[in-house]
């Protein structure tokens, strides 16, 4: 008996095309690209308004085109929540818009908004909490009555509540898909440490604490009119637009409170070398760093122009062109508005290449402190950082949204034609001068995410190493009664009876691989799938899936350790998750358990309801695996089994039933199974047919 609920995966491509001009084409590669003199970077005036409630309005008109588009920002943020609570900012945000309004259910304005081609966003993150709507301006006068209407009378409807709490386990089963996530998420760790709001996530259990009321008093601290800076922007009279926000949100009462100022970040420098095992890949993510700066910093310009020689000039050139040990290299010289960012140096190279490339970033970060660049070099990155830094502000939709940023954090409106200027003036010894005072490659701490047995050499050359463990806590389930002797010696004659009632133990014991094939139907957000499927497990640690989805034949191979997807679209490594979750079905396979009895014990728990019926209950558990098994009192035979694992919609207890006993070679097998999580059917199996120890080829289970 296995859970066969099967996850799709999709691989996307990405193309990326490259477009050159005839005469750049002739022109040597290695020869310096002159930029075209760049024209002035001009900043249109802003429409400053602060309405009697203290809103802050931000207005620039552009008749250009006949739409309209608001940003809200709100000194709101996921530091202020409880870490007991995380994730609750993140579910205000979301069900702020989602919930709907006392007047208007979340579904009603979704239609409404897609009648007129409008949007509106609401999110919370970090350090801000925000809105943004999307509108023609012929639709104005029905759009901004909704805005206001979610701002001020958000209905944070239970069910979209829930709905949001289930988006949230799915991101946290999730996580740990992506090794440059991975990477990414526990390198923030390493510099702000685990406990800071800027670097903690959220748990099952995080998420499970928070209830409505949580949400609606979260809303009613952060959410008022002298709490927020709105910009707008379009094709719009400015007396006008002033007039119709007025009417919508003036009479919103304000807090009279002080936006509250955002956790202080406390850094020390130091030396760490720290390592995260992932054994199904062949290259290795890393990262190294230290904490970073502020936009406000004296020396943001210099650090900016030195970021791009080390990252560019320096780093790729070596780590990537001249020795070829990287798939991709970076750096970043991290500056955040109020809190500090982080400066990282990282590269993605085979497993066989990380303690060499790691010591050639050190090295390069050492050279910039004690070599002064050279006037190429300066030159190149200056032109390089202000030929992309006017892009940012190459519409008026982004000058406003960046305006809209600096006032929300206390900058001048022109901070850009500031720092624009500040670029140009920068000098080869300023950068010398930044690199010496905030480089401290001495006082990195590194991150390698990657398979150590592969690695050129030891980590520990930089230094003890500390090994994370990425592992998802996930909550307990149903504590068991205390087993007794008595309720063991029971348990187990109930299994052996069970064993017995499905045919010969010493020909179960004798078992060495099933063929099956059957129809798998998996219920998806989009309804039901059904597949053909495949499935041959081999005792005891083999087991090959094949399935004929919509996208084409899929083969997940597991042998032992190792785990392969593969695909038309090409094969990759199993994720991990995956690949534990199918072994951990493997210890409770009612034939495997019998074949190693002797490592499980057997808790007999009375007679309980299971599938609306009373059935024999007992506890099954050997290390690493714990389930409850179900037994028909009639027959003996097993009606199913229910555990604690992660499903769609996170930790949970699911449910097999199984039915339909039929005679395969002399042992009665179930040919009908279906799975329940939360009441909920997610997947059912019609088994067609059943073969015991046929031949299989060990070229199935052959992972490169």
């Amino acid at each position: 008996m296995k859970n066969k609920t099967i996850a799709l995966l999709a691989l996307g491509v990405m193309l990326l095309a490259m477009l050159a001009a005839p005469l750049a084409a002739q022109k040597n590669p290695k020869d310096p690209f002159d930029f075209p003199q760049l024209n002035p970077l001009k900043i249109p005036p802003v429409t400053q308004r602060t309405l009697k409630n203290g809103l802050r309005l931000y207005l620039i008109e552009d008749h250009r085109f006949p739409t309209i588009d608001m940003r809200g920002m709100f000194f709101a943020s996921s530091a202020f929540e409880p870490a007991a609570k995380a994730g609750l900012a993140a579910l205000t945000g979301t069900v702020l818009r989602t919930g709907g309004t006392e007047r208007l259910p979340g579904d009603r304005i979704d239609r409404e908004l897609e009648t007129m081609a409008a949007t509106i966003e609401t999110g919370i993150d970090s350090e801000s909490g925000s809105i943004h709507v999307s509108m023609l301006k012929e639709n104005l006068d029905q759009v901004l009555p909704i805005m206001a209407d979610i701002l001020r009378r958000p209905a944070f409807d239970p069910e979209k509540i829930e709905l949001a709490k289930i988006d949230a386990r799915t991101d946290i089963s999730r996580r740990n898909d992506n090794v440059g996530q991975i990477a990414s998420r526990e390198f923030g760790k390493l510099i702000y440490g685990s406990r800071s709001p800027y670097a903690r996530q959220a748990e099952y259990a995080t998420i499970d604490a928070i209830d409505r009321d949580d949400i609606v008093a979260f809303y009613k601290d952060y959410f008022h009119p002298d709490n927020m800076r709105l910009a707008v922007w379009g094709d719009f009279d400015t007396r006008q637009m002033i007039r119709k926000i007025e009417a919508a949100l003036g009479d919103w009462p304000a807090a009279g409170l002080e936006p509250p100022a955002l956790p202080g970040v406390d850094y020390e420098f130091r030396s760490t070398v720290n390592h995260i095992e992932k054994s199904d890949v062949n290259q290795s993510n890393i990262m190294i760093g230290h904490i970073g700066g502020l936009l406000s910093s004296p020396d943001y310009a210099a650090l900016s122009v030195m970021n791009r020689i080390l990252s560019f000039d320096r780093m790729f050139k070596k780590v990537r062109t001249d020795e070829g040990l990287a798939y991709s290299v970076w750096g970043v010289y991290g500056a955040g508005y109020k809190v500090p960012g982080v400066f990282s140096a990282g590269a993605q190279t085979k497993s066989g290449a990380t303690v060499k490339a790691i010591g050639l970033m050190l090295d390069e970060m050492r050279r910039m402190r004690s070599q002064e660049v050279s006037d190429e070099e300066l030159r190149r990155a200056k032109d390089q950082f202000m030929n992309s830094y006017v892009f940012q502000f190459d519409s008026r939709a982004k000058i406003i949204r960046t305006m809209l940023t600096y006032a929300y954090y206390g900058y001048p409106l022109d901070y850009s034609e500031q720092i624009f200027r500040k670029i140009e003036t920068v000098t080869k010894a300023d950068i010398q001068a930044a690199a010496q005072k905030y480089l401290r490659p001495d006082q990195v701490q590194i991150l390698v995410v990657g398979k150590q047995a592969d690695f050129d050499k030891p980590l520990n050359e930089f230094g003890t190493v500390n090994a994370i463990d990425i592992a998802i806590p996930v909550p307990a389930g149903e504590a068991a009664p205390e087993a007794t002797p008595e309720s063991l010696a029971e348990g187990r004659e109930l299994f052996t009876r069970a064993i017995a009632a499905a045919g010969d133990p010493q020909k179960i014991k004798a078992i060495r691989s099933v063929r099956m094939e059957s129809d798998l139907t998996q219920s998806t957000p989009m309804g039901e799938m059904t597949m053909a499927a495949e499935v041959i497990s081999v005792y005891p640690d083999k087991v090959l899936f094949a399935l004929d989805t919509p996208g084409g034949k899929m083969n997940m191979v597991i042998n032992g350790a190792k785990a392969v997807i593969r695909m038309p679209q090409g094969s990759m490594p199993l994720p991990e998750a995956q690949r534990k979750s199918i072994m951990e079905n493997f210890g409770r396979d009612l034939y495997y358990v019998w074949q190693n009895a002797e490592r499980y014990q057997f808790q007999a728990l009375g007679v309980k309801p299971f599938a609306g019926r009373e059935a024999i209950a007992l506890l099954v558990s050997a290390p690493g695996v714990s389930y409850h098994l179900f037994l028909d009192p009639q027959t003996l035979l097993p009606s199913g089994m229910s555990y604690q694992t992660l499903t769609q919609e996170g930790p949970g207890t699911v449910e097999e039933r199984v039915s339909d006993y039929r005679d395969v070679d002399g042992i009665r097998m179930p040919f009908k199974s279906e799975s329940y999580a939360k009441d909920k059917k997610t997947s059912a199996q019609t088994v067609k047919t059943i073969q015991i120890n046929a031949e299989v080829s060990e070229e199935l289970f052959k992972i490169e």
